[in-house]
């Protein structure tokens, strides 16, 4: 057990500054431009939000904005991540140092994979709390600035707060179950290329894409299955055209409903793809680890 710490442990210190630092960095920078941009410029800036919504409903779309921003800065700092993790230890022959310690290197991939499924989305889950209470603060800002605008309760701020903690915990919870298989697509080719693996994770797919019209090029009518199943990963729908998208729930005239958002969300995932999913990611961590093991000299 202790040696599965030592290998999170390991991978937090050596990619905090995009999971720690960076996204403290942007909150005080983006924070301050937004504090200068209220108090400076105080009369044009109550003109423009006399069309403000009701003062909890702004603060829930305000704080859920911010929260799938945040959302996407993760997703795409743990595509990156990915791409790096399972050859990073090739760059400065630490892999002989983590060859010798008893855990194979199945294990040592999946030490990689758990820690970008836990302790980077926690650490970026920090600040989306820290951003919640900014938000609150901001309110307060306007209360005084805005007069027809009054700032939510002390009551009515930690009700919303936490409801929009729990819906944005678990729509950031299933992108990150649904998309496993994209995040082991990058891991896989980072251990085969290095740094070739960003370009070559867009270059393959369309590469296939291609060869299937190719090969179905006196069909007129033919419908890429390629094509049609990567965008059904991205996009996460299903044939239909009912769609998982929270901004149904944030652009209504009502206070966000946790439960109601959480079911709403839960009822349109597509379990059996998530699960070939999960399955399709295990594979990329056995052949990465097969590949280090029989190929890579130690």
């Amino acid at each position: 057990m202790r040696s599965w710490v030592a290998l999170v442990k390991r991978e937090f210190l050596e990619h905090r500054g995009a999971f720690l630092y960076a996204p403290a960095i942007i909150t005080l920078v983006v924070t301050t431009v937004l504090a200068i941009a209220i108090l400076m410029n105080q009369p044009e800036f109550a003109a423009e939000a006399g069309e403000m919504p009701g003062s909890v409903l702004f603060y829930e779309v305000t704080f859920m904005a911010t929260f799938l921003l945040w959302a996407m800065y993760m997703l795409i700092a743990l595509f990156f991540y990915f791409s790096d993790a399972f050859h990073s230890d090739r760059r400065n022959n630490s892999m002989l140092f983590w060859k010798s310690m008893p855990k194979s290197d199945l294990e040592i991939l999946g030490s990689k994979v758990l820690s970008g499924y836990t302790i980077f989305p926690l650490a970026i889950g920090f600040w989306v709390m820290v951003t919640g209470v900014i938000a609150y603060v901001f309110a307060q800002v306007i209360d005084m600035v805005v007069v027809f605008y009054t700032a939510p309760s002390i009551m009515q701020f930690i009700n919303s707060y936490i409801q929009v903690l729990l819906v944005g915990s678990f729509y950031a919870l299933i992108a990150l179950l649904w998309y496993a298989p994209i995040f082991g697509w990058a891991a896989f080719l980072g251990t085969l290329f290095k740094r070739w693996s960003i370009p070559l994770f867009f270059v393959i797919p369309a590469l296939a894409v291609l060869l299937e019209r190719v090969i179905n090029i006196r069909d007129l009518a033919y419908e890429s299955q390629i094509l049609r199943f990567i965008q059904f990963r991205l996009e996460m729908v299903g044939e239909d055209d009912v769609s998982f998208d929270p901004e149904v729930w944030i652009m209504s005239n009502t206070k966000i409903d946790a439960w109601g958002m959480i079911s709403y969300g839960f009822t349109q995932i597509d379990w059996l793809h998530m699960v070939i999913g999960w399955a399709i990611l295990g594979g990329f961590i056995y052949l990465a680890s097969e590949y280090r093991r029989r190929l890579i000299e130690a």
